[in-house]
């Protein structure tokens, strides 16, 4: 075992909690919204739950020769995560970025969870969200730790088709070497 993993407990050592093993959650929100959104992962760092949070705040406009390189880096970050929370305002639906970010995550079957700024007048957003199977979600740091942590987020299921079985059939019908 690493020894950064090891910290000095009463009777000899006792194993610190890994960061990879507590759940990841990836936020997203428009450029213009980055002041509302601090005080917000602020409140979602310190309401328990083991939550770790992740985001990303692209200067680079979407369409710019880096872009890919950005929405490749994106993508794998997405990929570490348990569920993406799309903090919305007024102009979310104008910000490429978010709607990248939602649709790689949908693609990644990650359970998705939408919270609006407060006063902010965003219904297109909320209907937008919901209709992408978004579970909307008071903006407060706890609701949304206990609403990851005690029921967990399940992805949209799909309904098992006799290809799918046929095929674990015959798997379990050769024996594995």
């Amino acid at each position: 075992m690493p020894m950064h993993l090891l910290q000095p407990g009463v009777r000899g050592f006792r194993v610190r909690e890994s960061t990879q093993a507590r759940p990841k959650l990836f936020l997203t929100f428009a450029g213009v919204d980055l002041a509302l959104a601090r005080p917000v992962a602020a409140q979602l760092r310190s309401a328990g739950g083991g939550l770790i949070l992740d985001w990303a705040v692209s200067s680079e406009p979407f369409a710019a020769q880096r872009s890919d390189l950005i929405r490749a880096s994106l993508a794998l970050r997405l990929k570490r995560c348990v569920a993406t929370i799309c903090l919305f305002g007024a102009e979310t639906l104008e910000d490429d970025w978010v709607r990248w970010t939602l649709a790689t995550a949908q693609q990644l079957r990650h359970p998705l969870l939408g919270a609006s700024f407060a006063g902010a007048a965003s219904g297109d957003v909320a209907e937008l969200l919901e209709s992408i199977g978004a579970e909307i979600v008071p903006l407060r740091g706890e609701a949304i730790a206990q609403r990851l942590t005690q029921r967990p987020v399940l992805p949209p299921t799909e309904r098992l088709t006799a290809d799918d079985l046929f095929s674990a059939l015959q798997l379990m019908r050769h024996p594995l070497r």
